[in-house]
């Protein structure tokens, strides 16, 4: 059996380093040579012989230093970089060795104690992933190679010192001693005192933060550094931006807190409860237990948080994404439809896949010839010509795409394919509408569906009065890209092109819309709909849109993810890596990422409208794309609500976010104008 010194040795090796660190996140393992371990735990062994021998001999100087905040750490050439990214590098370096040291300690000292003692080995991983980290960043610094501090291909700062982003760093670092690195710092002493299990939820906690800030950094460090979050909104750079930008305040920040804070608790209790209820196998127990825990939980509030922080630190996929379905299954799906306002027509359709498919083989071939970011005008005619009769539309289908019609007025099903027959209604009166809404609802690309987003899709259609067509796209993690974009393809293909010869719907005018992960399929479908030829729609609003899908793109909004309750930083992750398979490259994959688009394709985009608060993980993408449509010439404006969160269309409900019904109306707003310019 190893000794413990020895465990500790083993988990630093490059082998192990990034093993069991978190649950059900992918890792990408960096083999090393023997040679290689030995050599970097030599080096790692003298760099902390020197740090330790510099923190026993502190002089009267050092501590004067220390307490005007001024560090002196040799390993970052201080003349090549900024004041500011010198001191917080200094400092998070400093606080990484101490925390690392620490946590070697607390795991000799109390090797004893089972449930501690995993997490102070993963509080050792993570600490020298951060400082091997930091030392690559010396070595930038210095303009020398980085290799001889690899950590892997997840970790590694891998940048010259020319492209270096100082700014993002600066950004990224600040957080990480503020909002994490000192709470450690707290835990470990409090642990040392007493070890019980709120000490342990919450180092969990914040082990888990400092990981994602970690994953972060690389981007963060290779960020383009003329990006426009590199620079205050004040300077020239966002003179266009801030002209096409209406800044909204619905209320100050502290009212617009709290309001959200009564949605926070809803979803604080639903974590907890599916948490709660995963503690038990038989699935009986779960249920009662998951209606125990809500009735715990809705009395202790503060157990709730913890238990519900604790459960999304290391979240386990399908709780996770349980947890966001709960609106759409059992006894909470039942009580939603209390909450919809009411409608006259709302029907399903099922609809066929008749056009040129978006499968996988097709993608990676337009990769492996550069043409994934060009227009290829392929779109063709339909595969099949084999229309569904009228009732065949109406029956549930699995191999259709479910979508939901919602209207005002009781729309004419037509039963016959004469057109004799369609025109002698025409003669008779009946009404017919040329103006329509395709809506494609969000959740992550894992839940959701058009039911659930009824609580404001209704009130468009009563107050618009005109259709609205709801997709219910494949979601992942069953069916990951580009299963649920192909479903907006062949729903949008289909509508555009025979929806007249089932209903009294002739489209002239045609708007889309979607929220979070339906704003990133909006603007996916768009770069489809351009690509191969077909007909554009005459507008897009995206509301809080997911629009850059690569997991290692840095921006400065999504440090918000880190405290959000609804866009946790590790189910964003979770989301993620469950909608882009591996294969795929959202890093240059524009149906996946539209934000990076090529011109070709974004100076052929319609009309373009953004609504999304300041308070949003998603928040700075939006203006990127922004960025690029305004650049070309192109007609696009966005709304920001000062300090609203994400996701807040669905919180304009009994006991939501009062603030949310004004977001509802504005953005109903936008689709009226949308659909008679």
């Amino acid at each position: 059996m190893q000794s413990i010194e020895d465990q500790i040795k083993s988990c630093m090796s490059m082998g192990n380093l990034t093993q069991d660190i978190t649950l059900e996140l992918r890792t990408e393992e960096q083999s090393e040579s023997a040679e290689q371990q030995i050599q970097m735990q030599q080096e790692w062994n003298q760099d902390q012989a020197e740090f330790k021998q510099n923190q026993q001999q502190p002089s009267k100087q050092d501590i004067n230093q220390a307490q005007q905040q001024v560090w002196n750490c040799p390993i970052f050439n201080s003349a090549a970089i900024t004041k500011e990214l010198y001191q917080n590098l200094s400092e998070t370096y400093d606080l990484l060795n101490k925390l690392h040291l620490k946590a070697i300690d607390l795991t000799k000292r109390f090797n004893a104690v089972a449930n501690f003692l995993p997490r102070f080995f993963q509080a050792i991983k993570i600490t020298f992933i951060g400082i091997l980290q930091l030392e690559q960043i010396g070595l930038i610094t210095n303009d020398k190679d980085i290799m001889s501090k690899s950590v892997n291909e997840e970790y590694n700062i891998n940048v010259n010192k020319k492209k270096f982003n100082e700014k993002s760093v600066c950004i990224l670092l600040e957080f990480a001693i503020t909002h994490i690195l000192s709470q450690i710092s707290v835990l470990f002493e409090t642990i040392e005192v007493r070890r019980e299990k709120q000490e342990l939820r919450q180092l969990v906690i914040y082990l888990s933060k400092l990981q994602t800030c970690l994953e972060q950094l690389p981007g963060a460090a290779s960020l383009d550094i003329n990006d426009i979050f590199c620079f205050d909104r004040g300077h020239y750079r966002w003179q266009s931006l801030n002209s096409i930008t209406q800044e909204v305040l619905l209320g100050s920040r502290e009212q617009i807190s709290k309001s959200y804070g009564k949605v926070a608790e809803g979803i604080l209790l639903a974590n907890a409860m599916i948490s709660k209820g995963s503690e038990f196998n038989n699935e009986a127990a779960k249920n009662v237990m998951q209606g125990f825990g809500a009735l715990y939980y809705l009395v202790a509030k503060k157990d709730a948080k913890l238990k519900a922080d604790h459960f999304m630190a290391e979240p386990n996929k399908h709780l996770a994404f349980k947890a966001w379905n709960l609106g759409e299954s059992g006894f909470l799906s039942k009580l939603l439809p209390l909450l919809f306002p009411m409608i006259t027509y709302n029907k399903k359709i099922y609809i066929p896949q008749l056009f040129k498919r978006l499968v996988e083989d097709n993608i990676l071939r337009q990769y492996k010839e550069n043409k994934i970011n060009q227009i290829q005008n392929d779109c063709g005619e339909c595969v099949s010509t084999n229309l569904p009769k009228s009732p065949e539309l109406f029956t549930k289908d699995k191999e259709r795409i479910p979508v939901r019609i919602l209207c005002h007025y009781n729309l004419q099903e037509i039963q016959t394919d004469s057109f004799v027959q369609q025109s002698l209604k025409l003669i008779q009166g009946q009404k017919v509408f040329d103006r329509i809404i395709i809506h494609i609802h969000g959740g992550g690309f894992v839940s959701m569906s058009s039911r659930s987003h009824q609580t404001y899709t209704r009130k468009w259609a009563k107050n618009l009065q005109v259709p609205i067509f709801s997709i219910d796209y494949r979601k992942a993690p069953e069916s990951p890209y580009p299963f649920g974009l192909d479903d907006c393809w062949q729903a949008y293909m289909f509508i555009m092109n025979y929806i007249d010869k089932y209903f009294n719907v002739k489209p002239k005018k045609v708007v889309l819309v979607g929220d979070s992960a339906g704003g990133n399929l909006v603007a996916a479908l768009t770069v489809q709909i351009i690509k191969s030829g077909a007909r554009i729609p005459d507008g897009i609003l995206m509301a809080y849109p997911a629009l850059c899908l690569d997991i290692k793109q840095f921006t400065p909004s999504l440090l918000i993810s880190l405290n959000d309750p609804l866009l946790h930083h590790t189910v964003l992750k979770l989301c993620i890596s469950s909608y882009v398979p591996q294969k795929f490259d959202a890093a240059s994959d524009p149906l996946m990422s539209p934000s990076i688009a090529s011109d070709e394709i974004l100076s052929r985009f319609p009309k373009t409208r953004i609504v999304l608060g300041t308070n949003d993980p998603l928040h700075d993408e939006s203006f990127r794309l922004a960025n690029k449509l305004s650049k070309l010439g192109k007609d696009i404006k966005i709304t920001e609500y000062k300090w609203m969160p994400h996701g807040f269309l669905q919180f304009d409900v009994v006991q939501g976010m009062k603030e949310s019904e004004q977001t509802v109306l504005d953005a109903q707003n936008i689709l009226q104008d949308l659909l008679t310019c």
